[in-house]
């Protein structure tokens, strides 16, 4: 039988990174309480040695007759060791191997590159970690917390022409180009960066800390080396090149707010199925618009803005296409039609709007048309409109399973059942229709469906109808409301046809409006309201000469009503006049008022106030759009002075943008109007942050006692006081601080340990180098991309005459993760160190740069 090769090398930037497997398999022979593991470069221990006064084990870590770094362990109990000394070799070698086992498992034979499993390891730890940023978003290092770098980004890199190379030239053939692409991808990548193997012809590159523009600059530069990439044919002897394409996705950008709940399992999972989406419509852009250029690099993000195209004509002026729920398609959104194909200019055809959204694909409706001859094509282009789409929680949509192909006048009553959450949006280009004039030729009897549609349901009106009425009725009205309420049928009913929930909700609709129209009916000049359909399950209805105040508990009883039935109700309501808001911007309002409304207990119905716009700008700054999120703030503020969240949520954004004297201003407001005391504990936190970023350290260290005073266990209070006393040289009370800190930290297992780095340059300043070392172990144990912790590391290594080699790959990852002076500085020093001064004047003007 042949056997099958494996890779058991080792290096010593592989003993860094398996660290903790070592320590346990140790362990599983004999006791300590901690570890360090040293490079040295002079006069290394030749065999294991036990200081028995000090309680230390020096282990010489030798793999296949090298030398990789020694292994100090303190607090050994003599009487387990001595025994087990003339053995020890062979523990450390039994150790190594396993070692070199979980790497080789790790790692993809054919390319070398990581498995795909080991990168959705990485991407659930690193999802962790963001989330754990999310959570308790707060800075230890003294400056504002960088928006666009509170992520982790997944780039895909598709080869296109993989499977026709393998079958035309061969397997054995297509392995080896595998191999040089692979090559080339690695060559050049920062340290930080995770290359992997995902699926047969595609690489991941998985980017800690990151944002959208560093995932396509990245991708750019990777797909440029791999291009390069040329190898003769076996037979023909002619080059052979690839045809490459690449999508990305951050996270949590491009999650939705309901998929943050589930496990970290299934997160990373749908990050991969959007950056593959991504590269779906990569390569279809690619193979319209030919090789090179920015059409074969695709954001997740610009899917749903410039990404879909027109499949398929259907009658009644409706159209097929290619965004379906992974692209974040939703009921009600409204895109323009571009002509496609080769024309030098692109040509304004119309505008549609999203009736039913499927996992795969959407059907949508003809608004209306520039010219009535041209009417939409197969392959034509779509833009968004909406400024922002429609999120909502997946949970509370239904969509149609299917629609027949050529869906007729009943097309909107048959809705089967609700689809899962989870989707993977297609991207296959349909057969092109015939489009004559049927979208003329059927107006007539198009209009006379919908009067008999209306006449058979009262006031419901279809999307299109509605918009249109809508125009005409609100220029009449000084005042009104605008409802959006949205429908899913729950718990054993879950798989009722949505149809049924819509008739469900106009009878209870009219029945709770009945006393409303019968008091109104004294106002002879009062039109009535009507309601129209919102996608396959919402509503929206019109309230003329109403305050939208009025109408919540009219509203509030149809959630309570509709829940009776089997059916999760939440109604957004919008008045009008609101703020500066235009009548034509109430259906923005109303959507947002719904938005809020989702996150509230039962009955779920909210008006577009204060809190609804707060939790608007809280969205467009989770996607980085700071200067957004400031206007929208502003706008809480106007329409709710008292409004203490979005007091401090617009400090954090001046924060930010670095103007540190108007975030104290806000957030002393916030800290006015502010009657809860965890909230408050936080803005004292951030009001000490913004002080200290100022240099007033005696108002920054009472806003941190403030803060420690309300909240014991605040993490990062203690740190920054313990910061404050480092500051004015008090190194023993920075140290009570710190270790206050680390027994907090100790409470919650798994998370990142920013106290014991702060412990351990405390330790370093005070000559206590192998304390140091042993608390940036474990640091780097609980969040092993901790750039500072990297990086003082490496400073000790060189300090201590220890192997360069391994402060250089330090300092490297630690400048890949985070952009700092003293990273490429401390990355200079060890090059000279190596004797590569070319390299180490490079990382010096890096440093300037920084």
């Amino acid at each position: 039988m042949k056997q099958i090769p494996q890779d058991l090398n080792l290096a010593r930037g592989d003993l860094m990174d398996m660290e903790g497997l070592l320590c346990s398999g140790l362990a599983a022979f004999f006791t300590f309480k901690g570890h360090a593991l040293y490079f040295p470069t002079q006069n290394p221990p030749d065999a294991p040695q036990f200081l028995p006064r000090e309680r230390r084990l020096l282990l010489p870590l030798v793999w296949r007759e090298e030398l990789l770094g020694v292994l100090m362990l303190h607090g050994v109990r003599a009487r387990e060791v001595r025994p087990l000394l003339p053995a020890l070799p062979s523990v450390v070698a039994l150790c190594l191997e396993n070692l070199a086992r979980s790497r080789a498992a790790r790692t993809d034979a054919v390319t070398g590159l990581a498995t795909e499993d080991a990168l959705y390891a990485r991407m659930e730890d690193e999802a962790a970690r963001v989330r754990a940023h999310l959570d308790d978003p707060a800075q230890p290092d003294g400056r504002p917390a960088p928006l666009h770098r509170l992520c982790m980004g997944l780039v895909v890199l598709r080869l296109r022409n993989g499977e026709e190379m393998a079958r035309q030239i061969g397997f054995a053939f297509s392995e080896k180009f595998l191999r040089h692409v692979a090559e080339a991808c690695r060559a050049g990548l920062p340290s930080d960066v995770l290359a992997a193997r995902v699926g047969r012809y595609e690489y991941a590159l998985l980017l800690s800390a990151s944002g959208r523009g560093a995932c396509h600059k990245l991708a750019r530069a990777v797909l440029g080396r791999m291009e390069a990439v040329s190898l003769p044919g076996p037979l023909t002897r002619q080059p052979v090149r690839p045809l490459l394409c690449a999508g990305h996705a951050l996270y949590p950008q491009d999650m939705q707010g309901p998929e943050l709940v589930l496990p970290m399992f299934e997160q990373a999972r749908q990050l991969m199925a959007r950056a593959r989406l991504a590269a779906d419509v990569a390569a279809q852009g690619q193979s319209g618009a030919g090789l090179g250029g920015e059409s074969r690099i695709m954001p997740f993000a610009r899917i749903l803005q410039d990404g879909g195209v027109v499949l398929e004509n259907l009658p009644l002026g409706r159209l097929r296409i290619s965004l379906g729920r992974q692209a974040k398609a939703r009921e009600g959104l409204r895109f323009a039609v571009w002509s496609g194909g080769a024309r030098d200019a692109a040509c304004y055809k119309g505008e549609i709007v999203l009736l039913h959204v499927r996992e795969l694909d959407a059907v949508a409706e003809i608004l209306h048309l520039e010219d009535a001859a041209v009417i939409p094509e197969p392959g034509d282009s779509l833009a968004l409109l909406d400024g922002l789409p429609v999120l909502s929680p997946s949970d509370m949509e239904n969509a149609l399973e299917g629609i027949s192909d050529v869906p007729g006048l009943g097309s909107e009553e048959k809705t089967p059942g609700s689809e899962p959450r989870t989707e993977q949006a297609a991207m296959a280009p349909a057969q092109p229709a015939a489009p004559g004039k049927n979208a003329s030729a059927d107006a007539p009897s198009r209009a006379a469906t919908e009067r008999e549609e209306q006449g058979a349901q009262g006031d419901l009106h279809g999307h299109g109808d509605f918009l249109k009425r809508f125009a005409r009725e609100r220029e009449q009205c000084a005042r009104f409301a605008l409802v959006i309420a949205r429908l899913a049928p729950s718990g054993a009913r879950a798989g009722s046809e949505p149809e049924r929930g819509m008739r469900k909700a106009l009878e209870l609709w009219r029945a709770l409006l009945a006393p409303v129209r019968a008091t109104a009916a004294e106002d002879a000049g009062r039109a009535e309201p009507f309601g129209g359909r919102y996608g396959s399950n919402s509503l929206i209805f019109f309230h003329p000469g109403r305050a939208a105040e009025d109408l919540l508990p009219v509203y509030a009883q149809l959630c309570e009503g509709l829940k009776k039935h089997g059916l999760a109700t939440a109604a957004g309501l919008a008045g009008y006049p609101f703020l500066q808001f235009r009548k034509a911007e109430m259906q923005d309002c109303a959507l947002k008022a719904l938005e809020y409304a989702l996150l509230l207990p039962e009955p779920k119905a909210g008006l577009c106030n204060s809190l609804a716009l707060n939790i608007s700008a809280d969205r467009r700054y989770s996607l980085g759009d700071v200067f957004g999120a400031v206007e929208e703030y502003k706008l809480a503020l106007l329409a709710d002075e008292g409004n203490a969240m979005a007091w401090n949520s617009l400090g954090v954004c001046m924060a930010a943008l670095g103007r540190q004297h108007e975030a104290r201003r806000h957030f002393l407001e916030a800290l006015k109007h502010s009657p809860d005391e965890a909230r408050a504990a936080q803005i004292c936190y951030n009001l000490g942050t913004v002080c200290q970023n100022l240099g007033e350290r005696r108002a920054a260290a009472r806003y941190y006692r403030q803060c420690v005073k309300i909240a014991p266990d605040h993490l990062f209070a203690h740190i920054r006081l313990g910061q404050l006393c480092e500051q004015g040289g008090r190194r023993g009370e920075a140290r009570r601080f710190y270790e206050r800190a680390a027994a907090i930290e100790d409470a919650r297992p798994g998370t990142p340990s920013p106290a014991r780095r702060h412990l351990a340059r405390v330790a370093a300043r005070q000559k206590r180098g192998g304390e140091a070392r042993e608390l940036l172990h474990e640091a780097l144990l609980r969040n092993p991309n901790d750039a500072a912790a990297m990086l003082l590391l490496a400073k000790i290594y060189l300090d201590g005459n220890e192997d360069p080699a391994m402060a250089e790959l330090l300092a490297r990852k630690s400048a890949g993760l985070h952009d700092r002076p003293e990273a490429w500085q401390t990355l200079a020093r060890a090059l000279r160190a190596l004797d590569r001064e070319d390299e180490a004047r490079v990382a010096d003007a890096r440093a300037l740069l920084a």
